[in-house]
């Protein structure tokens, strides 16, 4: 039963040690670092970031380019901080990102820049 009990006491530890590293990977940049590629992937440097949460129209497809400098502007409304969730398929770092406290993803859903589902068929 003691075993048990340290066990437990350890992976929560790491579990809350784990959470504590994760946050520390939050990181704060500035507009001029940032090139964005279109309505929800950027870059800085070389490294690619995927906005969690929403799809926008590809580059080439309609509404894309609305997206794109929808997302530029936003990005350069204050200093940026990405929270990194996770890699998707193609290697990009997903992110919650947050500019002056809001979360990009959801004011670009609210404005209507996510991609529109097509309809079930019936």
């Amino acid at each position: 039963m003691r075993v048990l009990l340290f066990v437990a006491l350890v992976l929560l530890a790491c579990g809350a040690h784990a959470a504590v590293a994760r946050e520390t990977r939050r990181q704060t940049l500035t507009a001029a670092s940032i090139h964005v590629h279109d309505g929800d992937t950027f870059y800085v440097g070389a490294e690619a970031f995927r906005l969690r949460g929403i799809d926008t129209p590809e580059l080439g497809q309609p509404r894309a380019g609305p997206a794109r400098e929808r997302l530029r502007a936003l990005l350069h409304g204050g200093p940026v901080i990405l929270v990194p969730r996770g890699e998707d398929v193609y290697g990009r770092t997903l992110v919650d990102v947050y500019v002056g406290g809001r979360s990009v993803a959801r004011i670009l859903k609210a404005e209507g820049y996510a991609k529109r589902r097509a309809k079930p068929l019936r």
